[in-house]
């Protein structure tokens, strides 16, 4: 048998960063390949000040803050990635190109970066409990073993003793819980206030674990609290996957393949050989490996699955967390100055449990509103923007973004298939819709949340719902089944129709919680790892 390494990693995301770290400490030859796109554009000129220090002062602050093509300004309203900065623009760079992609209610954000959509993620690591796992279809039996690895290999900050810990924060190793800001303050003050008529409706609120850190970890530095974490990764305290990758790089048996578009693979007798594309020359080149791992996200796993089975025209499903924010003013904190010092992630979680499906937990998160700058705040008041400026100044100290996350679950409504475009090449093409009951209950829903947070004297001032993937939270396209039935996978991760195909991302989730899904992607992919290594012979710990 003749292969270039034990197993291939196809993704540096979340999920391939971990699967590949799993793979190494067991003593497997692995290689990463990936397109890996970096910035190397801003990153050099940001200063390590915070961002009222370099508003006030840096020449070059127009560059990093609008980007030198404007691109800060142009607007990709209503769709996933709106937000993102010139610095972090580096991570959608390509993918509508390399990623053809064709839906009219499905609008993802996809990625060819180093480190994947998790190149510019919010951090936040809730877990998922017992329940929440057996309908994603995994074990909870033998979870909160990988979740703890995963917490002290990238550091978290969090706290189990608040309301909502023993439902987000179910790890050990967990780091002391970043300083909350101004806003996120006052906000608890009356949350105490009214605690027990808040959670009589189904409503509690707490911290947000987060994989920041508030103490140095190896050479990585505490959150300095500059409020710049949307421009820069400075001290590296928020974690990347890029930072597991380089750190794998300096392991005997390990490669890193960037530059490369994995397009395909073909399974033999007893290897895999994974077909690829070099961007820079265009070539077509290979490897083999005796195991491949999938872990490009949920669309571009099933878009490599897809063609690789010939599955052409073959519906597969897709979820994605329905997700609607709410921009309120926090009554206490309006027209009151607010403490410099801070970050600029989610300050505050809450679970509203509501009273007509207690088990379909919505979950919001709580952000403070500054370093995005005021001029896309004014963009959204109803208002001539002159006028408009003027009120965004006076809100800004008070206004809170609550983004609201809703569970998802499958239905023949949403899907994806592959189809051919003329003989060489091929697109995604998907339909999300929703039934007219589905948008109510959301709605509903909604509705009942605003009045909680009326309760906490924050007062909603409208709703936005963009494009449906806006919430960045992907899953469930080859999915977990006990029946050998095509393109599902076993429990234990294997591609069905495969042998020596594995897949370590959430494409085989068969729910979609409405907390987080990025930690448990991490500790998942720990899991398939192990799994892989044992059939490569290697022992785990």
């Amino acid at each position: 048998m003749n292969t270039d390494f034990d197993a291939i990693v196809v993704g540096s995301g979340p999920s391939g960063a971990h699967a590949a770290l799993s793979l190494v400490r067991a003593g497997a030859t692995v290689a990463v390949v990936d397109v890996g796109h970096v910035d190397r554009e801003y990153a050099r000129l940001i200063p390590d000040r915070p961002f009222s220090a370099i508003r006030r002062s840096d020449p070059e602050q127009r560059r990093y803050f609008l980007g030198d093509r404007l691109e800060g300004v142009a607007t990709r309203a209503g769709t996933a990635g709106a937000q993102l900065t010139p610095p972090r623009q580096f991570i959608v760079r390509d993918a509508d190109e390399r990623l053809p992609f064709r839906s009219s209610t499905l609008r993802p954000m996809q990625s060819l970066a180093l480190g994947g959509l998790g190149a510019g993620w919010g951090a936040g690591c809730a877990t998922y409990d017992p329940g929440e796992l057996r309908r994603v279809g995994l074990a909870p039996d033998e979870f909160a073993r990988y979740y703890d690895a995963v917490a002290a290999d990238i550091g978290i900050s969090g706290t189990a003793a608040d309301d909502v810990g023993s439902d987000v924060a179910a790890v050990r190793h967990l780091q002391q819980p970043l300083d909350l800001d101004s806003n996120a303050s006052a906000i608890m003050r009356v949350y105490a206030r009214h605690r027990q008529k808040l959670h009589a409706r189904g409503f509690r609120l707490g911290r947000l674990p987060m994989a920041v850190l508030t103490a140095p970890l190896d050479d990585r530095q505490p959150n300095p609290y500059h409020d710049m974490d949307f421009w820069s990764d400075h001290g590296e305290s928020v974690y990347r996957p890029a930072q597991t990758i380089r750190r794998l790089q300096g392991e005997p048996g390990f490669a890193y393949v960037a530059g490369q578009l994995a397009e395909r693979f073909v399974e033999e007798a007893d290897t895999v050989t994974l077909l690829m594309r070099d961007l820079s020359s265009g070539n077509r080149q290979s490897f083999r490996c005796r195991y491949l791992v999938l872990a490009a996200g949920a669309i571009n796993t099933a878009r490599l699955a897809l063609r690789s089975l010939g599955a052409y025209d073959t519906r597969v499903p897709i979820l994605c967390n329905p997700y609607t924010y709410m921009p309120a003013v926090n009554l206490p904190m309006l027209g009151r100055p607010a403490a410099d010092r801070r970050h600029s992630l989610a300050q505050l979680t809450a679970l509203f449990e509501p009273p007509d499906a207690p088990d379909e937990c919505l979950v919001t998160n709580l952000f403070s509103y500054r370093s995005l700058l005021l001029f896309k705040l004014v963009a959204q008041i109803p208002l001539p923007p002159r006028l408009g400026l003027l009120a965004a100044r006076l809100l800004v100290t008070s206004l809170v973004i609550a983004g609201i996350h809703h569970p998802d679950t499958p239905s023949p409504l949403r899907y994806v298939e592959l189809k051919r475009r003329g003989s060489h090449s091929d697109e995604l093409e998907a339909e999300c819709q929703w039934s007219a009951e589905e948008v109510r209950t959301r709605r509903r829903r909604e509705r009942q949340l605003a009045k909680r947070f009326l309760l906490l004297r924050c007062v909603p001032i409208g709703v936005v719902r963009p494009a449906h993937g806006a919430s960045l939270h992907y899953a469930g396209t080859l999915p977990y089944d006990d029946r050998d039935r095509p393109l599902t996978c076993t429990p234990e991760g294997r591609l069905r129709g495969t042998r020596m195909v594995y897949v370590a991302d959430g494409s085989p989730w068969r729910y979609l919680p409405a907390k987080g899904l990025t930690l448990t992607l991490m500790a998942n992919a720990r899991r398939v790892g192990e799994l892989v290594a044992r059939g490569i012979g290697r022992d785990v710990a």
